[in-house]
């Protein structure tokens, strides 16, 4: 595996930080006591990186393709944790894939025996201005290397074939979360340079007539689905059978459950990729006791709720226990992989698909094997071919 770990150099590192925040709409740069920028950079072969890329492509086609088929089967719905009201309205909704756009990301960790799979954020996604501006504040300390894929002229693309410049796009998220309007703004700020105005909103703001939104021609929701049907004053059912275009599409839920490899085999859907690259999952009862597994929620997300040994204490790892027991369907027991270090940093590399087309990396790194809210983000660089010039954005 063709990868290595190298860092900012120390005298440049304070103006490389200032310009995360001020250039890359990283105005948070803390996680409680821990800084989520690190001085570190992660260097690729192209070759680990057209991997990656491909493999991700192959793998956003299986999920769609799984999710065709969930949308006709509200059973299974309800059996990878998802409440009845909504499994049924899923399976209800008017949904035209062609009139969205969709956005995934698979977090790839490296192992001794290669690349290991742990999820696919196919829901709300994260890490957009990550995934566009790091690499480019990283460049030039790092000669024979670039950025490979640029997230945010990826989406500005896709945007411009689905809909005409003018039309307004509402951005919909927690307004009192910062880490989610600074990714956003990014987005908001780079599709305004392509003529869309831009307004942002929470959930219940968010007005409809005739299932569509009065507010905005398009919705790009960082807003998890499953929230808003208990969130006050949202009127979910819109959200599901709406006219406007959206990114993405609530029936992105189908595929966040990390229970969704329980029912893989009542699907009449070809999976080779998954197949291979995630570790095994079973009911958490199905694990007992069992060495080697760990519990995941279903619906966690930023690390959160895992009970990797020797990396949560002891009261979390019970109370972890006690909750998987109590409500065995909102949680899964998966095979841990064992992260191979590198430079005694072990990394995660979120690989961005938007319709089917890679869109660049968003790297995360901690110097425990848990990949949470506390881990840096940091810049993804690829190693130039020799044969090409410039910026391959794939």
């Amino acid at each position: 595996m063709a990868l290595q770990v190298k860092s900012i150099p120390e005298s440049a590192f304070p103006e490389y930080r200032q310009d995360i925040m001020f250039k890359a709409y990283k105005w948070d740069l803390q996680a409680g006591e821990e800084s989520t920028i690190g001085d570190k950079t992660i260097l690729l072969d192209r070759t680990e990186a057209q991997f990656l890329a491909e493999t991700a492509i192959g793998l956003y086609q299986e999920t769609v393709s799984l999710e065709q088929a969930l949308k006709t089967r509200p059973d299974l719905g309800i059996s990878i944790g998802i409440s009845e009201n909504m499994a049924r309205a899923l399976h209800t909704c008017a949904y035209e894939p062609k009139n969205h756009i969709r956005i995934m990301r698979f977090d790839f960790h490296p192992t001794e025996s290669g690349w290991a799979l742990s999820e696919v954020n196919s829901d709300a996604t994260a890490g957009y201005p990550e995934a566009s501006l790091l690499p480019l504040l990283a460049e030039p300390f790092f000669d024979g290397y670039t950025r490979y894929g640029d997230f945010g002229a990826i989406f500005a693309e896709r945007l411009k074939k689905q809909i005409p410049p003018g039309k307004t796009i509402a951005y919909v998220h927690d307004t009192r979360i910062v880490e989610d309007y600074q990714s956003l703004r990014f987005l908001g700020d780079r599709s305004k340079r392509e003529g869309y105005p831009s307004i942002y909103l929470a959930p219940h703001n968010v007005k409809w007539k005739d299932n569509k939104a009065l507010q905005a021609d398009v919705m790009f929701r960082c807003f998890p689905v499953e929230y808003l049907e208990y969130t006050k004053g949202v009127d979910w059912v819109r959200f599901l059978n709406t006219d406007t275009p959206s990114c993405n599409h609530p029936i992105a839920l189908l595929t966040q459950s990390k229970r969704l490899p329980l029912i893989w085999d009542q699907l009449d859907v070809d999976l080779p990729l998954w197949r291979k690259l995630l570790p095994k999952t079973v009911e958490p009862w199905q694990a007992g006791h069992a060495e080697g597994f760990i519990l995941k929620p279903a619906f966690g997300r930023t690390g959160e709720g895992i009970n990797i040994p020797g990396v949560v204490l002891a009261e979390e790892n019970q109370a972890i226990l006690s909750a998987a027991k109590e409500n065995s369907d909102q949680w899964v027991a998966q095979k841990m992989f064992t992260s191979k270090p590198v430079q005694s940093m072990h990394l995660c590399l979120g690989t961005f698909v938007i319709d089917g087309k890679f869109a660049g990396f968003y790297g995360r790194m901690s110097d425990r094997p848990k990949i949470d809210a506390d881990a840096a983000d940091v810049p993804v660089l690829v190693k130039n071919d020799e044969k090409e010039h410039g910026n391959d954005e794939r």
